[in-house]
């Protein structure tokens, strides 16, 4: 089942949980799980922000997916608009939302779970465009995203650091 999820949701312990465990992997620590939490948090009070989460029948969560307004001034925007050109920037950023994170665990991997995260939050909004970024060397995340008709607009992109080049994709949303 897939419902939304905000601000002080029941299962957001889960959620930051299955982040962390995604993301970090299963090392991480206190400190990783609080700063995580604190970064969902504050994402979803930005505008325009959707969540959703996917739960098996038993009320096990089994992944997630979120995005928010990408809006001049916001840190990743920011990082992003400074990796592209002008003519970029103005294709992908004007009316754009932020797929900022999919996640789902590792024992429901492939069986379509992500898809349907992916695509039940692309059907909720309504904007020009959507961007993401992911590592280079997530394959099966990029072969996702393909798959569903992203695009790379720039590859081995130095969003935060040359230590974790990224590939940022952009999708044009027909509404």
């Amino acid at each position: 089942m897939i419902t939304p999820f905000g601000k002080k949701d029941e299962d957001l312990h889960s959620i930051v949980a299955l982040y962390c465990k995604t993301f970090i992997g299963d090392t991480y620590t206190s400190q990783d799980f609080e700063s995580a939490a604190n970064n969902i948090n504050k994402h979803t009070s930005y505008g325009g922000f959707k969540g959703l989460k996917a739960k098996d029948e038993n009320g096990t969560l089994l992944g997630f997916t979120y995005g928010y307004t990408s809006l001049p001034g916001q840190f990743y925007r920011e990082k992003l608009a400074a990796q592209l050109t002008d003519l970029q920037q103005i294709n992908w950023l004007n009316d754009c939302f932020e797929f900022v994170e999919l996640a789902v665990e590792t024992k429901v991997r492939r069986m379509g779970v992500g898809r349907k995260l992916h695509d039940r939050l692309l059907s909720k909004i309504n904007y020009d465009t959507s961007v993401l970024t992911t590592s280079v060397e997530n394959n099966p995340a990029i072969n996702l995203y393909i798959s569903k008709g992203w695009e790379v607009i720039k590859e081995n992109a130095a969003v935060i650091s040359m230590d974790d080049v990224q590939v940022i994709m952009g999708k044009r949303i027909y509404r």
